[in-house]
């Protein structure tokens, strides 16, 4: 990409481009009897406003591509059922392979393929089975290889909460995806857990309510058995292909996600299209119309609120300020993301030559670090954001509020680098030399390549009239990077204080060398010019 984003986002579009193609050749395949279906369920899979996550946020290419694999998969799958020609079984499990090595998320295809079995009236039987097992030994491995490789990387940032207040929220959280499926509305990069469980101890009574209302869907769709397979196949496709994200086992900060939806919803809209096929049969023309008016309108809305929610994942400002807007007591994350942002893209990059401007982008990331100390969060962002503050601190010239900070980020972490330097740095402004040692000690003792480290322990030591010491610490940092010219100046400086002013001499030379502009250089080898045992010529 050259540093240019447009490659990855254009990788992202292209293969949801191929993607909403594969959804109408599956659908097709599926029901083959009305092309419509299958146009309704990949127009409304190419533009539905919950899938801009999936494909607008450049980290989320595993979802697309898995997605791409997948539903080849599938598709050569029904062609085996058709055909029944054991070549298309085996290309059907390499796209599988391809998929789960893609994302974790395709292990449950084997049992997508089942429910093929089921709407295409297959029997039950041994070679439906057998066939079958290759398919779920892969799904068993990348399941393993995914528990495995994500053990301890993702920290549970989910609230305390009861066995009921669990299932409420799996519960919750199921009926909102479906509920999202028609009325795509106020959508977030993050949906975090109600702040009521985290204050109260409490979910609000909708939650609870959900089980019901899952309970009365169940029911539905089990009844709708009397008038043929396709909203049990539709309903069915949409929970295997969801369950394994909802939160079951709880996992990070997010009770739900957008990009969960973009297979599952594949389910829903076969749905829809087989119930416009049903309205479409003689005798139902006027519904048809009205059917076709509601659909396109439906298309359009979606359409309008997609265009502008991918203005929304513009950057991190637009995303999190979002996410702020409609859950301001909702966590540190979107804190987080956008005070770093603030930081390190904005004020040191976009306006690090305009100080007014990166000062107030200064400001705001700070604001934004310090409201993520409000909520839960994790361990190592606690000893960033600790840090981080520590730092502009004592840049402000509040060197003992700067302390307390990187105090609390050791206290978490006491191998933390950057915390220990930047807290010497704010005891030498305070003249607490001693202080400033042991830390800069702790500096080395943890990075010994550290030429700076070595430089200020040094200055450090002269401070303390240690002067042999300091000399030794330039002698370290020069070792490290030869052309370090204020270790040459200091360890001159430090070497004039113990008189040997041949060695002081021959630093300031070297000063100038590497600096012919250096005026203080010029000045002292003056001074120590006449106090030389032999006049240098």
């Amino acid at each position: 990409g050259g540093g240019n984003a447009f490659i990855f986002h254009l990788n992202n579009i292209l293969l949801h481009i191929a993607n909403s193609i594969l959804v109408y050749i599956l659908i097709r395949k599926i029901s083959p009897k009305n092309a419509v279906v299958a146009l309704i369920t990949a127009a409304f899979f190419a533009v539905h406003p919950m899938h801009v996550e999936s494909v607008a946020w450049v980290s989320e290419r595993k979802d697309v591509l898995y997605s791409f694999f997948f539903l080849l998969s599938l598709i050569i799958y029904c062609n085996y059922l058709k055909l029944q020609k054991t070549k298309l079984l085996i290309f059907s499990a390499m796209f599988f392979v391809l998929s789960c090595l893609s994302k974790s998320a395709a292990v449950v295809l084997p049992l997508v393929m089942l429910l093929l079995d089921y709407y295409n009236n297959r029997k039950f039987s041994k070679k439906s089975i057998i066939e079958k097992i290759p398919f779920f030994v892969i799904s068993l491995i990348f399941g393993f290889i995914a528990l495995h490789s994500q053990e301890g990387a993702v920290e549970n940032m989910a609230p305390g909460m009861s066995f009921v207040q669990h299932i409420s929220i799996v519960f919750y959280s199921f009926m909102i995806y479906i509920f999202k499926a028609f009325i795509p509305v106020h959508l977030s990069a993050i949906y975090p857990y109600p702040i009521e469980l985290e204050n109260a101890g409490t979910l609000p009574k909708i939650y609870y309510l959900s089980i019901l209302c899952v309970g009365l869907l169940l029911y539905f769709v089990w009844y709708s058995r009397k008038w043929g397979k396709n909203i049990i196949f539709g309903f069915l496709f949409f929970v295997i292909t969801i369950i394994l994200v909802l939160q079951f086992v709880l996992v990070g900060a997010m009770s739900m996600a957008d990009r969960y939806t973009y297979i599952p919803y594949i389910g829903i809209f076969f749905i829809i299209g087989k119930l416009f096929e049903k309205l479409s049969e003689k005798g139902k023309l006027n519904y048809k119309k009205y059917f076709i008016t509601i659909l396109a309108f439906v298309f359009m809305a979606f359409s309008a609120i997609t265009y502008g929610r991918v203005k929304i994942w513009e950057n991190d400002d637009t995303l999190f300020s979002d996410v702020i807007k409609k859950y301001p007591d909702g966590g540190s994350t979107q804190y987080l993301n956008r005070g770093a942002f603030y930081m390190y893209y904005y004020a040191a990059k976009v306006y690090k030559d305009d100080s007014v401007k990166r000062e107030i982008y200064k400001k705001k990331a700070i604001s934004d670090f310090q409201n993520s100390l409000k909520f839960k969060i994790t361990v190592n962002d606690m000893v960033l954001v600790y840090s981080i503050i520590g730092k502009d601190k004592g840049d402000k010239g509040d060197f003992a509020g700067a302390i307390n900070y990187l105090n609390e980020a050791i206290k978490f972490d006491n191998n933390y680098l950057t915390a220990y330097n930047d807290r010497a740095c704010a005891k030498c402004m305070l003249k607490d030399y001693e202080g400033a040692l042991k830390d800069y000690n702790k500096v080395i003792e943890l990075n010994q390549k550290d030429a700076l480290a070595y430089f200020n322990r040094g200055t450090t030591k002269d401070q303390l009239h240690d002067y042999t010491g300091a000399i030794n610490d330039f002698d370290n940092a020069i070792k490290i990077d030869k052309k370090y010219v204020n270790a040459y100046f200091n360890r001159g400086t430090a070497k004039f204080k113990l008189k040997d002013y041949d060695g002081a001499y021959e630093d300031y030379n070297k000063v100038i060398a590497l600096n012919p502009k250096d005026s203080d250089a010029i000045r002292n080898r003056d001074i120590v010019k006449p106090l030389l045992k032999n006049v240098k010529k």
